[in-house]
């Protein structure tokens, strides 16, 4: 029997990780449901936005009433008689017998038009609403940074599988040979049938440990394909694992100014203290008057005539203020109050956790780093032992114990390698997003 080493051998395509990474990024951050949800969470902010804007522009109404009467009484039925009887003392139709007039009037049409003065809760709302479209913001971004993490780490968790069922593909054929072998050697008489009945177990220990990998592998790739928003059985490509080991800077003062300069928690805890200020803002309006310019222009009486007989104008300026609502206003001032310093102890929060974050990552990928040359090391040292074993054991100075303990570790330390690598590939994604390195699109 031929030795033969425990290596996968898979089909994979010549870019390097990142590009390929970077391209499955783009098109989950194009795709994928949850990212979408957020633009519209945003597109609603922006609109919230403009509708606390608006306040501040003039509101224009047109109201127009026509009315039919019945019971309300007729100020002509007053007049006519007096007037009738004026005009008999003077002999002469001097005055009007003919006088209707109800009140209200029958008919009343004006355009209305209404402008704030000054009023301190609408700059309060104004700024919370700026607040909560950098919130929405914030959050939007924050969605994209941990996609695109998860579509990288996701990827990664596939490949692993990948190359695992590629690895434990490449030792059946060594125990499907051991079998043979086994069955051989019963025949001529050298080995007994225990030996085969080892070599069988072996194998369909294998055949399970691949099963569970190849479901393993399955599930991976539908997560995957669910990120991107593909189907579940759409194509993934993989790329050579020697491109996972790319450099990183692991400079902890760069990493941690980057962070603070661009995490979008620190921005979300900042958006979260200013809407905490506006609110403390439109609690403090409560105390202030509001002062307000108020418009009309229209034509109103007994029946539609336009001219200027029928005109009525009417400009006021109107002041309100409260002076006392039972200490309602003192109290919402002293939750807003609260509130804020809530918001404060938030964003000193979020800024240490940001810190301990990459600090954290960092650590992990040094280490990770230190555990490749060991499981390299490992690897090959079982190869070695795994294809001089059975070298011996085809020669038959090697027993079938010998052959299978070595096949063992000689396939335990191919995975524990290959995992290594994955793992500091997985490692550095999690430092690339605790530090912020990756530029989002906007």
């Amino acid at each position: 029997m031929a030795p033969q080493r425990l290596q996968a051998q898979g089909t994979t395509d010549s870019l390097s990780s990142r590009a390929l990474l970077d391209g499955y990024v783009q098109e989950a951050l194009a795709a994928n449901l949850a990212i979408a949800q957020q633009h519209a969470a945003v597109r609603r902010a922006d609109a919230a936005l403009r509708e606390a804007r608006g306040r501040f522009l003039p509101a224009v109404d047109l109201n127009a009433r026509y009315s039919e009467f019945s019971g309300v009484v007729n100020i002509g039925d007053f007049i006519n008689p007096a007037y009738s009887a004026l005009n008999q003392l003077l002999g002469q139709p001097r005055f009007p017998t003919d006088v209707s007039a109800t009140l209200p009037f029958r008919q009343e049409s004006k355009l209305e038009l209404t402008l704030p003065l000054y009023n301190g809760a609408l700059f309060g709302a104004r700024a919370a609403a700026r607040a909560q479209r950098d919130l929405a913001g914030s959050t939007r971004r924050a969605a994209m940074r941990q996609l695109a993490a998860d579509v990288q780490q996701a990827w990664l968790g596939y490949a692993t599988a990948v190359r695992a069922v590629e690895t434990l593909d490449a030792t059946m054929a060594v125990l499907n040979e051991n079998v043979r072998v086994s069955e051989r050697l019963i025949a001529n008489g050298q080995a007994t049938p225990d030996v085969l009945l080892r070599a069988r177990a072996e194998r369909s220990e294998l055949e399970q440990q691949r099963a569970d990998a190849a479901r393993q592998r399955d599930v991976a790739k539908r997560g995957f394909n669910l990120l991107r928003n593909a189907p579940d059985n759409a194509d993934v490509r993989l790329v050579d694992d020697s491109t996972l080991l790319a450099s990183v800077n692991l400079v902890r003062d760069e990493l941690l100014t980057a962070a603070l300069r661009q995490r979008e928690e620190l921005a979300q805890s900042a958006s979260g203290l200013a809407i905490a200020k506006a609110q403390q803002r439109v609690s403090d309006a409560a105390f202030l008057p509001n002062v307000a310019l108020a418009a009309s222009y229209g034509i109103q009486g007994d029946r539609y005539r336009f001219d200027r007989n029928n005109d009525v104008g009417l400009a006021s300026v109107v002041l309100s203020w409260n002076l006392f609502n039972g200490t309602q206003d003192a109290a919402r001032r002293e939750q807003a109050a609260a509130t804020r310093t809530e918001a404060e102890f938030r964003q000193r929060e979020a800024e240490r956790s940001v810190r301990m974050h990459v600090l954290n990552a960092a650590d992990a990928v040094e280490t990770a780093r230190l555990s490749l040359t060991a499981a390299d090391d490992r690897d090959a040292a079982a190869q070695r032992a795994f294809v001089l074993v059975q070298r011996r054991y085809a020669e038959g100075l090697a027993t079938p114990i010998e052959f299978l303990s070595a096949r063992s570790s000689a396939t335990a330390a191919a995975l524990n390698r290959l995992i290594t690598r994955f793992a500091y590939a997985s490692r550095v994604v999690e430092l690339e997003r605790a530090a912020a390195l990756r530029a989002l699109p906007n």
